[in-house]
């Protein structure tokens, strides 16, 4: 499947265009801030220093299920089809579609919508071994939002230096970490390493050289410096020390919790396709966040083992995301 393409929209520019104006309005917004303006505006419509009506520009209003544009004549009108149902498609027995689906075009609400409002999802017990539930078929590799973004864009999680020898031997150590804690258990490790994640079957991993951690105690370490052992460096991406265990939570003296995998190559997504990806559903207020959904709609999320069996929506208030 081609890499879902992000169209590109110009900043939405409100303007006092009174030319006797003394200190005439004018405001640059990207389709997000305006989406979030219009939800919040109350007399904004007018010039606070003349009185008159603002003027917009390249505003596009659009609706995420039937595709079709709404035409408005002003501002104020703009604002009032963003609060009403889509002239087109609502009430429609073909659509379902009695809610309000008219959004910002480019917008986080207008994407999220239309992702939301298609998707499938990923099945997560087509992952998952029956009477099982400490066990799957899936690793996770857990990233910041930012991060989640530069992998989309790029199509690649870079291999970084870890374990035991990543300090002294950086080249030589370089992989991607991943974990194969099952779904029920992610929050200790989100709260660590990210919220947003890139799922991927263990047996895709498998075949790129990947396998859990090997995590060996300081008395071994010791041991094998006093005999002249040496462990070879095919191993070395794999290697950890094992540390005293705690049980608080956002300790790191060890990382048994998370039953990490480690990958010793980047993860190239036009060679290996993520399974599915998981992120929350709060907008997250930065730069091309709309890539997330956009990541979502190529990839789908990882679900239930319920589907949607037909075309309904969770929650069509645009003003919720």
């Amino acid at each position: 499947m081609p890499k879902v393409q992000r169209p590109e929209y110009e900043p939405i520019e409100l303007a006092c265009e009174n030319y006797k104006c003394k200190k005439p309005f004018s405001k640059s917004l990207t389709p997000s801030e305006f989406s979030e303006w219009a939800e919040e505006q109350d007399d904004e419509c007018w010039c606070g220093s003349c009185g008159e009506e603002l003027s917009v520009s390249n505003l596009s209003l659009y609706c995420y299920i039937c595709h079709a544009d709404v035409d408005y004549m002003s501002l104020p009108d703009a604002l009032h089809w963003l609060e009403e149902r889509c002239p087109h498609c609502a009430g429609r027995d073909v659509w379902e579609a009695d809610f309000y689906s008219v959004s910002v075009a480019g917008s986080w609400s207008h994407v999220y919508g239309e992702y939301d409002w298609s998707a499938s999802g990923k099945r997560r017990d087509e992952l998952e071994r029956e009477t099982r539930t400490d066990y799957w078929e899936g690793v996770v590799h857990f990233c910041s939002a930012e991060e989640f973004i530069s992998i989309y864009k790029e199509r690649r999680i870079k291999a970084e230096p870890t374990g035991l020898y990543g300090r002294r031997n950086p080249k030589e150590t370089k992989a991607v970490c991943l974990s194969e804690t099952t779904e029920p258990n992610w929050e200790e490790i989100k709260d660590i390493h990210g919220q947003y994640g890139f799922v991927f079957r263990k047996r895709d991993m498998i075949a790129l050289e990947g396998a859990p951690a090997i995590y060996l105690p300081q008395s071994v370490i010791d041991e094998m410096k006093s005999t002249g052992d040496v462990i070879p460096r095919k191993l070395w991406p794999y290697l950890s020390k094992l540390k005293i265990p705690s049980a608080s939570k956002g300790k790191k003296h060890d990382f048994l919790h998370e039953r990490e995998w480690r990958v010793p190559r980047d993860i190239d997504f036009n060679k290996t396709r993520p399974y599915a990806v998981t992120f929350p559903k709060r907008r997250p207020g930065i730069e091309e966040e709309e890539l997330i959904l956009y990541a979502a709609q190529e990839f789908q999320e990882l679900s239930g083992s319920e589907f949607k069996e037909d075309a309904s929506h969770s929650d069509p208030t645009p003003g919720a995301f």
